[in-house]
């Protein structure tokens, strides 16, 4: 019979000087389908500021403002806050409220992230602008499905029924 499939790896693994519980713990943090809080939270937070900024732009009173000085007006506002804080508590940061430097550091990340010119920012920012900075779904399985296991700011999001 053959030599099993395993047998390089696992004569790597008794001939080597490492942890077997760390190696254990790396293959368990690989397994498909199994995605932390921390990971869900960082790889929707540019799909969900994509769209609430493009909110914040088809706003009517923000009609004749710049997008600086409309993401400028969003970082000091609450909403941003509590915003910023469930996307970023699992990563242990935590949002720094009235401080100017804090106020043009969230500023210039946000336009940072507006301006990128990734595939995930130019597809989130086509799909937004076509539906005015919303998530159109049938249902919450729907929006799953489009957004591939990400997280959705329930703001974002509405029925399909109710679009205008």
């Amino acid at each position: 019979m053959g030599k099993d499939k395993w047998a390089d790896v696992i004569e790597y693994l008794r001939n080597s000087n490492r942890d077997p519980k760390a190696n254990l713990k790396l293959l368990k943090g690989n397994e498909k389908g199994h995605q932390s809080n921390y990971n869900i939270n960082r790889s929707s937070y540019t799909l969900n500021v994509i769209a609430a900024i493009t909110q914040k732009i088809l706003d009517p009173k923000n009609k004749n403002k710049n997008i600086t000085s409309i993401i400028r007006s969003w970082v000091i506002t609450k909403d941003f806050e509590e915003f910023y804080n469930l996307l970023r508590r699992d990563e242990g940061k935590k949002y720094v409220r009235a401080d100017a430097e804090y106020t043009k550091l969230y500023t210039k990340q946000l336009l940072d992230l507006w301006y990128s010119k990734t595939k995930e920012v130019l597809k989130w920012k086509r799909y937004f602008k076509k539906t005015k900075g919303y998530f159109i779904v049938n249902n919450p399985v729907e929006a799953l499905d489009k957004t591939k296991g990400k997280s959705i700011i329930s703001s974002s999001m509405t029925p399909k029924k109710n679009r205008s």
